[in-house]
């Protein structure tokens, strides 16, 4: 009976700082108003690239490709965000 106790303590504490740990973190980033998300790619090149020729055959009116850097050395990624109107 007593493991099973411990269990259980165990268990809440776990839960309790998981919870704490949801919390303090920051929020995903929303989608600007009126834009999808079409890809994440590690080329910025690529990523204009892709965007532009997106514009020429008419899959979106218009683009921009986002680069964001995950910490002092992390990587880095460009989001291509297209609009339509």
């Amino acid at each position: 009976m007593r493991g099973r106790r411990r269990a259980t303590l165990v268990a809440a504490l776990a839960l309790a700082l998981g919870g704490l740990l949801g919390i303090g973190a920051a929020p995903a980033a929303a989608d600007p108003p009126g834009g999808t998300l079409r890809g994440v790619y590690s080329d910025g090149q690529f990523c204009n690239s892709y965007g532009g020729e997106g514009v020429q055959t008419g899959l979106w009116s218009w683009y921009y490709c986002e680069y964001r850097q995950y910490g002092p050395t992390g990587p880095g990624f460009y989001f291509l965000w297209t609009f339509t109107y």
